[in-house]
């Protein structure tokens, strides 16, 4: 092996981690707003993979941050 192949090598591997690094951001927000606000959850889809991205997307919605703009006065009553 030479060393451009080496080094091809490396910045593969270094792109690897640095898109899921930004995927694993974005499950991890995705947990918080479903009231999952652990830090475990981002470490969960790092470093786990495809199996923490399963595991934060069948994760139960307790009420997040963010369910205020899901409840609203101005829906009729059915």
């Amino acid at each position: 092996m030479d060393i451009l192949t080496i080094i091809l090598y490396f910045i593969a591997v270094i792109i690897f981690f640095v898109v899921d690094y930004f995927v694993a951001k974005e499950f991890y927000i995705a947990s918080a707003m479903k009231g999952w606000s652990e830090k475990k959850y981002f470490w969960l889809s790092f470093f786990l993979l495809f199996v923490g991205y399963i595991l934060v997307a069948a994760l139960p919605d307790r009420g997040g941050r963010d369910m205020d703009s899901f409840y609203s006065d101005d829906l009729p009553d059915i």
